[in-house]
């Protein structure tokens, strides 16, 4: 099985708890529904027209995105429709809590691999040839090794990343690892720095690290191109068999350990930006409501009159201890009460009087109010 070997030095640890505060920030925030949609669209295509301009595509920005969501007979354009395809079966599989397995890669190579005649496979096979990175005696120059080994090569990684010591490694280093082996291995004649971007991305998703949607990892690849490539390097010796089998890749994790920091404080501040554009219009007793409380209220405003504590453990998907301390501190707090005041265990509660009061003011105006509806 493939072992990769690095060190989570203090630089890597520091940006990994910048990372966590990003997501954090993320999640907690409130974004209307319409405009965290709009965020998401404009980040997927961001990744699309970075992604193909990190490989090479010469079609400038409005023929990139004329060519997003149809098919074409240019190479060019069908390499950004396939891309937004490939972002689309991410989805699915997310969706459908797919593990990482050689299907999964092979479906997603043929997704985004553009086919100049006949019809696309479902699976696209590893290369049978030999290939090479860059030309000869350039510093990115890589000769990748033979396509005999590239089965077992993809096998071993596809195994770590599942082993039960991989799920103890924190999901951005996982990516990180996963996306600096499969460009090692280069297991395809082309399209591997592309499937490599997305499959590191799936790997955030999958650790809880999707940031909604709303990070384009490429973003800090296309500032820094020339470190990109010296740090997929490393110094090391151009054929693959000659020390990059069995590489340290710490000089590696630190680089894009620091550009996913980078890019996640991006999107925290751009998310804070439009959460504050909104918060600040708001009522005051729904602007102190935790994300928690706000996710009660919506459904005590909008769809029930009461909630019981089953109700709540669904909302909120926490424990029964959990929810017993959260609604007594919000009994305390004036924002909810026990539905039935005489009984001696709460079994379910109601809107304190003020937040019913603001919740008939909100249903006169739904459509101000749409966007709690998340």
């Amino acid at each position: 099985m493939y072992h990769p070997r690095y060190t989570i030095t203090n630089t890597v640890a520091q940006n990994l708890m910048k990372i966590q505060r990003a997501s954090l920030l993320v999640e907690s925030l409130p974004l209307p529904s319409s405009v965290l949609e709009i965020l998401r669209k404009e980040s997927r295509e961001e990744t699309v027209l970075l992604s193909t301009k990190l490989e090479g595509n010469t079609l400038d920005e409005q023929a990139k995105r004329e060519a997003l969501y149809r098919q074409h007979t240019s190479d060019e354009q069908q390499e950004v429709y396939n891309l937004m395809k490939a972002i689309d079966y991410l989805d699915d599989c997310e969706e459908r809590q797919l593990p990482i397995t050689e299907e999964f890669i092979k479906k997603l190579h043929a997704v985004i691999r553009v086919i100049n005649h006949g019809r696309r496979p479902r699976q696209s096979e590893y290369r049978t040839e030999q290939n090479q990175v860059g030309k000869r005696n350039e510093s990115n120059w890589y000769l990748p090794p033979e396509p005999t080994d590239v089965p077992r090569l993809i096998e071993d990684l596809v195994a770590w990343v599942n082993s039960s010591n991989a799920q103890n490694v924190p999901a951005p280093i996982k990516a990180g690892v996963v996306m600096w082996q499969f460009l090692t291995i280069h297991p395809y004649m082309d399209g591997n720095g592309r499937t490599a971007r997305m499959i590191a991305t799936y790997i955030l998703r999958q650790g809880g690290f999707g940031l909604k949607g709303l990070f384009v990892l490429e973003t800090f690849y296309d500032r820094n191109l020339r470190e990109y490539y010296k740090n997929l390097q490393m110094g090391l010796h151009h054929n693959y068999y000659f020390g990059r089998n069995d590489s340290d890749i710490t000089q590696w994790l630190e680089f894009f350990i620091s550009g996913l920091a980078e890019v996640f404080g991006e999107a925290a501040k751009l998310v804070e930006e439009k959460s504050q554009e909104y918060t600040t219009i708001e009522p005051e007793l729904i602007r102190v409501l935790d994300p928690n409380q706000r996710i009660v209220f919506t459904q005590l405003a909008f769809r029930y009159s009461w909630a019981s504590t089953s109700d709540l453990r669904k909302w909120l998907n926490l424990s029964d201890r959990t929810i017993r301390d959260k609604v007594k501190g919000w009994i305390d707090s004036g924002f909810v009460m026990p539905r039935d005041k005489e009984g001696q265990r709460i079994r379910s509660v109601v809107l304190a009087p003020e937040y019913q009061s603001l919740a008939q003011e909100i249903r006169q105006e739904p459509e101000r109010y749409r966007y709690l509806l998340k």
